[in-house]
């Protein structure tokens, strides 16, 4: 099938995605920064590893010598996707990672040309986020293909948050949302929508925030109006409605290195159970000029179960199918990806 290497392997998601990997049969070669994680990762499943860090393009090319895809699980993906998507338009080595980040979607993109000329795929967001509700959204437009606008929403029931999650999530302290208006993305504040929504097994509370469907779903459908929500607490809500006040705070480097601290030491991720057993909850709707709606739901496994699942899954397809240049993953596998995940079912509203 080829040779595989998983970057970041050591991590929370990255152990995931590999015991997912071997329960299928295949191999991925570990490889990360650190030489201690990274060879006792490698001898608990016996695989082979190598040790290569981002800062230097010539190092990271020599670590994917005979490398036909990397999947990149280190994050915070702002800073990691650049160097290796260079490193694989240079090697030739199809690349995917497990990123949201909306300007890692936006960069990516750009290298289209520079991916078919090098005849490799270029496929950001390969788990949870963005692949639930980038089939959602490919779903609707099928259904709508005059539409105007699309909203998504997502909900975890019975999950928890990862520490590459959270130091993500620092990483943007401060920092604007984004919706996509007429064509463009624009600053949003986080925030700055709220709505009580029914994802079929609960109605709950959400609020707009930055997600990559603002950047993907656009690739996807080509409707140029996007804005996604996550479901929130109401304090939370109201709370966000002063970040003006405090955004210039939690921006600056000493906030964020305290945050960092605690994060290293407390935050280590969900359990297991807490895998197996939590489900993620999709909403989606498309309207059109003539005012027209039309709704979707999808339930499906907990986020970072998922993840590893998906991943694992597009890592076999990319590789068997060898689409090349930059793609979305329901723009390339279609809507019906997700179902290939046991566990996942659509539902009209």
């Amino acid at each position: 099938m080829g040779r595989i290497l998983i970057y970041g392997a050591y991590g929370y998601t990255g152990k995931l995605i590999i015991e997912e990997a071997l329960a299928i049969g295949l191999n991925p070669i570990v490889a990360g920064r650190n030489p201690g994680k990274t060879k006792a990762l490698a001898s608990e499943h016996g695989l082979d590893f190598r040790i290569f860090g981002l800062a230097n393009k010539d190092e990271i090319i020599n670590g994917l010598k005979g490398i036909d895809l990397v999947l990149n699980a280190a994050g915070p993906f702002v800073q990691t996707a650049k160097p290796m998507v260079e490193a694989c338009l240079a090697s030739k080595t199809h690349y995917l990672d497990i990123t949201g980040e909306i300007p890692v979607f936006d960069w990516v993109s750009k290298h289209h040309e520079a991916a078919l000329k090098s005849g490799i795929c270029l496929m950001p967001g390969a788990g949870f986020d963005i692949v639930p509700t980038d089939c959602m959204a490919k779903r609707l437009h099928k259904a709508m293909p005059d539409a105007t606008h699309l909203e998504l929403a997502f909900a975890s029931l019975g999950g928890g948050v990862s520490h590459g999650t959270m130091l993500t999530m620092v990483e943007n302290l401060g920092n604007s949302g984004a919706i996509r208006e007429n064509g463009k993305i624009v600053n949003n504040p986080i925030g700055s929508k709220g709505k009580y929504i029914d994802f079929g097994l609960k109605k709950l509370f959400c609020m707009s925030i930055p997600w990559g469907d603002v950047v993907t779903s656009f690739y996807t459908t080509g409707i140029l109006n996007i804005t996604v929500f996550t479901a929130a607490s109401k304090s939370t809500f109201r709370f966000l409605k002063l970040q003006g006040l405090f955004n210039p705070i939690l921006r600056t480097k000493w906030v964020k290195n305290t945050i960092k601290k605690y994060i290293n030491k407390k935050i280590t991720g969900p359990s297991r159970e807490s895998n197996k057993n939590g489900i993620s909850l999709i909403w989606g709707e498309v309207s059109n000029s003539q005012g027209k709606k039309h709704s979707l739901r999808l339930q499906t496994r907990e986020g970072y179960l998922l993840t590893a699942k998906m991943s694992v899954l597009l890592i076999k397809k990319v590789l068997e199918k060898g689409p090349v240049g930059f793609h979305t993953p329901a723009a390339c596998f279609g809507s019906d990806l997700i179902l290939e995940i046991e566990g996942s079912s659509f539902l009209e509203q």
